[in-house]
C-alpha cells in the first residue's frame, strides 16, 4: 500500500510512476476546494492540468501541510487484496463480536461517506474511492483499482452508501 502524507508527495510518486495521473487530479480537486483562490475553480477533477498541479505545488498547502492536519488522514493507494483488511468500517456490533476489530472492506457490505467511482474522460471508471469519517476534519481516503473491486465488495458498498450520499 501506497502512504502519501501531503500533495508533493503524491507528485513524486506521480512522477515515478507508482499513482496514476487520474488520483492526482482527484487529490488536487480537494486541495483547490479547500484553498481561497477564486482564479480556478474545478467542479470536475478530471480537467485539472499539469499547470494546474505545478501552481498547486508553489502553494504551502500543497507542499507541507500534511494530509492528516488537512483532510483529517493520509490518502492510501491500495495496490493488493492485503491492502484492503486495512480499510476499516464501522459496525459497532461487528466490532464487539470481533474483540473490538472494526470490519475491513472484504468482511462485509457498509455505508460509508463517501464510496465512489473515480470517473474518467474517456473510459469506464478505473478506481473506487472510500471515506469514512471518524474525526471532525474527516478521515483517511483510500482508492481502490479496478482489479480489487471483487475483493473489496465494491458493488455492495456502493449500494449501502447510496441513501447516505444523495
Amino acid at each position: 500500500m501506497i502512504k502519501l502524507h501531503n500533495f508533493k508527495e503524491a507528485c513524486q510518486q506521480y512522477k515515478l510512476h507508482h499513482i496514476p495521473f487520474r488520483l492526482l487530479q482527484e487529490q488536487a480537486a480537494v486541495i483547490l476546494s479547500i484553498i481561497d483562490n477564486p482564479s480556478l475553480v474545478v467542479t470536475n477533477p478530471n480537467n485539472i492540468t499539469q499547470r494546474d498541479i505545478a501552481w498547486l505545488l508553489t502553494l504551502e498547502e500543497a507542499s507541507s501541510q500534511h494530509y492528516d492536519a488537512l483532510l483529517g488522514g493520509y490518502v492510501y493507494i491500495c495496490e493488493t487484496a492485503h491492502d484492503l483488511l486495512e480499510i476499516k468500517g464501522y459496525d459497532p456490533e461487528w466490532a464487539e463480536a470481533h474483540d473490538g476489530n472494526w470490519p475491513n472492506v472484504t468482511d462485509k457490505p457498509m455505508a460509508w461517506d463517501v464510496c465512489a467511482y473515480l470517473e474518467e474522460q474517456t473510459s469506464d471508471p478505473q478506481w473506487v474511492m472510500f471515506l469514512l469519517c471518524w474525526n471532525n476534519a474527516g478521515g483517511p481516503v483510500y482508492f481502490v483499482p479496478k482489479h480489487l473491486w471483487l475483493q473489496a465488495r465494491v458493488t455492495a458498498h456502493i449500494e449501502a452508501s447510496t441513501p447516505f450520499n444523495n
